[in-house]
C-alpha cells in the first residue's frame, strides 16, 4: 500500500505539473495573439536583437551554417559571428523547423518553438523549490505563480527571441540540481553527481546569455563569504564549487563570445578563484586574515587585467553609476550624461517607477514580503530550518535592488520571488492554530488569482507619449502585455520597398530598425542594436552626431565612409514627447542647427542636394545617395551580372538586374545596353521558359517575404 500512495503521489504530481505547463502556454499565447490584433494583417515581426536572432536562424535554416564573418551587420567590416553575439540555439531551431510538418511559415515555427523551452522552466522551478524543502505543495504554488505571474510571462511569449528565454530553463534546471546536492543527494558520490550536473547546466545557462553572470557574480559572493568564514565544507567543495569553477573555465575558453569578451577575467571569475582559494582545507584552518588575503589575490589580478574585461561591459557600468549619482531619475539636460549612460538609459534597462512596480508585480511582492518574514519568523523560533533559504534572500534582495535600477532585471527578481513564495507555501502546515494555515491558503488563492488575471487583460492604455509623430492615431483600448507594433503596417511597407528596389544595397538606417533591415529588407545595415562591442557603439556616436550636429554635406560623407548607398530616416526624431529617448538626447544635441541633416531629412526634404527621396510613408523616409562612387561601383557589378544574364538566356533576371544598377547609377552603360538588348529579344519574341516578363517583381536580388 506504502508503493502505490508513492506512485499515486508522482503521478498527481505530474499531473498538476502538466497542468500547469498548458496554463503558461495558453498564457503565453492569449498575449501573443492580443498583439496580432493591434495589426492590420496579424503579423508581428521581430525587433531589435530578437530580428537578428531571426536572421542567424534563417542563416541557418537556408545555408546550415552561419558565415565566419557576417558582412550584413556592422558593415562594411562585419562581425565575427561567434565572437558577437551568444549563439547555439539557431542549429536546434533550423532543424526542429525543417522537420516540422505543415505549411506554417519558420517565423510561426520558431516562436512555437521558443516557447515550448521556455515552458520547461516550469517543472524545473518546481523541482527547485520542491528539493529547497518546500515539499511538493511548495513546489507547485512556486511553478504555478512562474506559470502565470506577468513579470515572467511579458517577455517569454514568443513576440521577441530573447537569449533569456533560452537560457532560463537551463538556469533553473541548475538550481534544482544545486538544491537535489545540498539537500536530498546521500553520500558524496551522488552529491558530486548532482554537483556536476548543475555545474554543467549553469555553463550552458551562461553561454546561451551573458546575463546569467549575474547570477553566477551573486552565487560566487556567497561562497566567498561563506569560504570566508570558515563554513565551507570539504565535501561541498569538492562537490559543488570544484565542479563549478571546472565548468565556468572550460565555458570562458571554448565559448568564442565569453573568450572574447574577457569572461575569464570577469567579477564571476574572480570571486570564484577567491572563494576556491579561501575554502581550501588547508586555508579553512588558517586564521581569517589569511583567508581574506588569499581571497583577494585573483581579485587584484583581475582588477590589474580589467581592460581585457571592461570594454564589453564598460558602458553597463558607467549607467549603473549614472543612476546612483542621480539619485535613479535621468537628467533632462543630457549633458549631464556620457553618450554611452544616455543611450542604455532607455526602456529595457529604464529605473523602475512605482507605477511599474505595481503592473508587473501587482501581488507577487507583497507576498514574498509575508513570505521572508514567516520565514524568518519561523527559523528563529526554530520551527523550521532551510539552508537555502540565507543565500535565496540574498538573491531575492539583490535581484530587487537590480530590478529598481534596471526594469529589465525583473526577469530575475520573479525567479527568486517565486522561489521564496514556494518556500513559504511549502510550511503551511506549519503555521500554528488552523485559522493561522487557512490564512496563509487564501493569501496564495487570492494573490495567484491577482497575477494570473493581469496577462488577461489590458492594464494599461496607450498614452500620448508613446505617439513618436504629430497625426499618428492613438490606441483608445487596451495596452497589452508585450511591445506593440505601432507602426507595423508602415514597417512592412518599407521592407517590401527594400526588398524589392535596394537589396542587397548597404543600407544607414538608426540602431532601432536596422536589424529588421538585415533580417526582413534583405540588406546589409551599418548599425545594429547589439552593444557589447565599443566599436558600435562609437558607430552609433557617430551617426547620431553626423545627423544631428553635421549638415548634408558632413552626413553624406560620414555615410559614404561606412559604404552605404541607401539612407532610411525614421520619422519622430523631432517629437516634443519623450525626447530623453530619441537620439538627438542620446548626442546631446537637443535643439539642432536650422542646417543640421536631421532637419532636412524630417522637415524640409525638398532642400536635399545629396540625397534622392525614393520611398515614404508615416513613419519612415527612404533616401539614395547621389553621384555616389560606392553606389558606382556597385552598379557596375549588377550590370555585369544582368549582361551575363542575359548571354545564359535569362531575361527577366537581366532586366531586373540592370534595371536595379541603372537605380544605383543612371548613367551605367553596362546597364542601358543590356536593357536595350533584353527589349529587342522581346520584341522579336524571345521568351525563355521560366520568365514571366514581369519585372522588379519577386527580384532575384531579394530574399523572399519572411513572414
Amino acid at each position: 500500500m506504502k508503493g502505490l500512495s508513492g506512485i499515486l503521489k508522482i503521478a498527481v504530481q505530474l499531473a498538476l505539473l502538466s497542468v500547469l505547463v498548458a496554463a503558461a502556454a495558453a498564457t503565453r499565447r492569449h498575449v501573443l495573439e492580443a498583439q496580432r490584433q493591434l495589426t492590420a494583417d496579424g503579423s508581428i515581426p521581430f525587433s531589435l536583437e530578437s530580428a537578428l536572432a531571426f536572421r542567424r536562424i534563417q542563416m541557418v535554416y537556408r545555408d546550415g551554417e552561419l558565415p565566419v564573418i557576417d558582412r550584413g551587420i556592422q558593415y562594411p567590416g562585419g562581425v565575427v559571428s561567434r565572437k558577437t553575439d551568444t549563439l547555439g540555439v539557431e542549429q536546434a531551431y533550423a532543424r526542429a523547423a525543417k522537420c516540422w510538418p505543415g505549411t506554417l511559415n519558420l517565423a510561426e515555427k520558431v516562436r512555437a518553438l521558443h516557447l515550448a523551452w521556455f515552458c520547461l522552466a516550469i517543472p524545473a522551478l518546481f523541482f527547485w523549490v520542491k528539493w529547497m524543502g518546500g515539499g511538493a505543495v511548495g513546489g507547485c504554488w512556486a511553478a504555478a505563480f512562474y506559470a502565470v505571474a506577468i513579470s515572467a510571462v511579458a517577455r517569454s511569449t514568443g513576440q521577441e527571441l530573447s537569449h533569456e528565454n533560452n537560457a532560463l530553463p537551463l538556469l533553473i534546471g541548475h538550481l534544482a540540481a544545486a538544491a537535489w546536492a545540498r539537500n536530498r543527494a546521500g553520500g558524496f558520490r551522488a552529491k558530486a553527481i548532482a554537483g556536476w550536473i548543475a555545474a554543467a547546466l549553469a555553463g550552458l545557462a551562461l553561454c546561451a546569455w551573458d546575463m546569467v553572470q549575474f547570477y553566477l557574480m551573486l552565487s560566487m559572493a556567497w561562497g566567498l563569504v561563506e569560504a570566508l568564514r570558515g563554513r565551507l565544507a570539504k565535501e561541498d567543495l569538492w562537490s559543488r564549487a570544484v565542479p563549478m569553477m571546472a565548468v565556468l573555465l572550460a565555458a570562458g575558453l571554448r565559448n568564442p563570445y565569453l573568450f572574447s569578451h574577457g569572461f575569464l577575467l570577469s567579477p564571476v571569475m574572480a570571486l570564484g578563484w577567491g572563494m576556491l582559494l579561501a575554502g581550501a582545507p588547508v586555508a579553512q584552518r588558517q586564521r581569517l586574515a589569511t583567508r581574506i588575503a588569499l581571497a583577494l589575490v585573483p581579485i587584484l589580478l583581475c582588477l590589474a587585467l580589467s581592460n581585457l574585461y571592461l570594454p564589453s561591459y564598460s558602458h553597463f557600468g558607467s549607467l549603473l553609476w549614472a543612476k546612483l549619482r542621480f539619485l535613479n531619475v535621468r537628467p533632462e539636460d543630457p549633458a549631464r550624461l556620457t553618450f554611452e549612460q544616455r543611450i542604455l538609459w532607455a526602456p529595457a534597462l529604464n529605473s523602475t517607477s512605482w507605477a511599474l512596480l505595481w503592473e508587473w508585480f501587482p501581488f507577487l511582492l507583497v507576498l514574498t514580503a509575508i513570505a521572508v518574514w514567516a520565514l524568518m519568523r519561523g527559523t528563529v523560533r526554530n520551527r523550521f530550518e532551510f539552508a537555502d533559504f540565507p543565500p535565496l534572500l540574498f538573491y531575492l534582495l539583490a535581484s530587487l535592488a537590480a530590478f529598481i535600477l534596471f526594469f529589465r532585471f525583473h526577469v530575475w527578481l520573479a525567479v527568486f520571488a517565486c522561489g521564496m513564495v514556494g518556500l513559504w507555501a511549502g510550511q503551511w502546515k506549519a503555521g500554528g492554530r488552523r485559522w493561522c494555515r487557512g490564512l496563509t491558503v487564501a493569501l496564495l488563492a487570492f494573490g495567484w488569482l491577482v497575477e494570473a488575471s493581469q496577462p488577461w487583460r489590458g492594464p494599461i492604455r496607450w498614452e500620448e507619449s508613446v505617439v513618436e509623430t504629430p497625426g499618428a492615431p492613438k490606441w483608445d483600448g487596451p495596452l497589452y502585455w508585450g511591445r506593440p507594433n505601432v507602426y507595423a503596417a508602415e514597417t512592412e511597407a518599407l521592407m517590401d520597398h527594400l526588398r524589392k528596389y535596394v537589396a542587397p544595397e548597404p543600407v544607414l538606417a538608426n540602431f532601432g530598425i536596422s536589424a529588421s533591415i538585415a533580417a526582413y529588407g534583405g540588406c546589409p545595415v551599418v548599425l545594429h542594436p547589439k552593444f557589447e562591442s565599443a566599436e558600435i557603439r562609437r558607430k552609433v556616436r557617430e551617426y547620431g552626431e553626423a545627423l544631428f550636429k553635421g549638415d548634408e554635406a558632413e552626413f553624406r560623407s560620414w555615410m559614404e565612409a561606412q559604404g552605404a548607398t541607401v539612407y532610411v530616416h525614421s520619422m519622430g526624431e523631432f517629437s516634443e514627447i519623450q525626447p530623453g529617448l530619441q537620439m538627438r538626447y542620446m548626442v546631446d544635441a537637443l535643439d539642432p542647427a536650422t542646417n543640421a541633416a536631421a532637419r532636412l531629412f524630417e522637415q524640409r526634404p525638398e532642400e536635399l542636394k545629396s540625397f534622392a527621396p525614393q520611398f515614404a510613408n508615416r513613419k519612415y523616409r527612404v533616401f539614395r545617395l547621389t553621384r555616389s562612387p560606392v553606389a558606382a561601383r556597385l552598379a557596375e557589378t549588377l550590370a555585369e551580372q544582368a549582361r551575363a544574364a542575359l548571354e545564359n538566356g535569362a531575361r527577366t533576371e537581366a532586366e531586373t538586374k540592370a534595371a536595379h544598377a541603372l537605380r544605383m547609377d543612371g548613367e551605367n552603360e553596362t546597364a542601358q545596353e543590356t536593357l536595350r538588348h533584353a527589349a529587342a529579344l522581346r520584341d522579336e519574341g524571345f521568351r525563355a521558359e521560366e520568365e514571366d516578363d514581369v519585372v522588379g517583381e519577386a527580384s532575384p536580388l531579394a530574399p523572399a517575404k519572411p513572414w
